[in-house]
């Protein structure tokens, strides 16, 4: 709900659903909720820790952009939940309905939509381990100084780079950073895994599509930055000292996306493009 500071969308969101479902909330938010929407509004609403709110809903709504839908799919993956997005940002390539398309929320009492599971990856660096919805992102402190990195897949040397940094994404995360970066747009359905150089001091270094069963290392070989950072869907990031290093593979578990719709990614990556130019 970061883009949804009166809270107006979630009282549309809360109309259509009166009576169809049972509606849970964080109860984090009862307090603004109740300034702002005032306690009649909230009828049927039950507030739960946020243990309960990202473990229990059959669905979890997720009103803003895209950083708020992957946010919300990276604590809902570990239970099984399946997000539904509903767009407020300016692009929003992940949420599936617009707040003018509200009623289709009556298909949820009736169960129809679909499914869809999306690959995630988990990268494991200095005995932590974090999933990505997107991409892992390994780069220095500073645009303004190029980094060395190697890679490997499965053990065997692939390249050194000498670039702003590495992108690994899913094909989820293909139009978000690593297109930005050059990288293939990739659709979501398929099981690879994208490694994409950010502004590399190279002719010959291409982005690359790897099996999704490949893991990925990328050692810190820097001799200008002795610390990088790894960036985990643009939020979490963790310290990479030199000669540490990161593997990167796919994960075990999905994100999952409920569907209403029927025209499919294409449709939609041709809308939304279209609404960037």
């Amino acid at each position: 709900m970061d883009k949804d500071t009166a809270f107006a969308g979630t009282a549309r969101v809360l109309e259509a659903l009166s009576g169809r479902a049972a509606l849970l909330m964080d109860g984090a938010l009862r307090s603004y909720l109740t300034v702002a929407l005032g306690s009649e509004r909230l009828r049927g609403v039950t507030f739960v820790d946020e243990e309960r709110f990202y473990s229990e809903p059959g669905v979890m709504l997720v009103l803003g952009g895209d950083g708020s839908i992957l946010k919300a799919a990276r604590r809902c993956a570990p239970g099984g939940v399946p997000i539904l997005g509903i767009n407020l940002g300016r692009v929003g390539y992940m949420a599936e309905i617009e707040l003018d398309e509200l009623s289709l929320l009556r298909r949820l009492a009736t169960g129809d939509y679909t499914i869809e599971h999306r690959m995630m990856l988990e990268a494991e660096a200095g005995g932590r381990r974090e999933f990505a919805l997107n991409e892992a992102v390994l780069g220095g402190a500073s645009i303004f100084r190029m980094v060395e990195i190697e890679l490997y897949c499965d053990g065997k040397h692939v390249s050194t780079y000498h670039a702003d940094g590495l992108i690994a994404s899913t094909p989820t995360g293909s139009t978000a950073y690593s297109l930005s970066a050059g990288g293939a747009v990739v659709d979501p359905r398929m099981d690879a895994i994208l490694l994409t150089p950010i502004c590399s001091h190279s002719l010959n270094a291409k982005p690359i599509v790897f099996s999704a069963e490949s893991e990925l290392t990328m050692v810190n070989v820097s001799t200008r930055e002795e610390r990088l950072y790894l960036s985990i869907d643009g939020s979490e990031s963790l310290f990479i000292e030199r000669g540490e290093r990161v593997h990167i593979r796919r994960s075990p578990i999905t994100a999952d996306f409920l569907r209403m719709k029927d025209g499919g990614f294409y449709e939609v990556l041709r809308h939304k493009m279209s609404e960037r130019n």
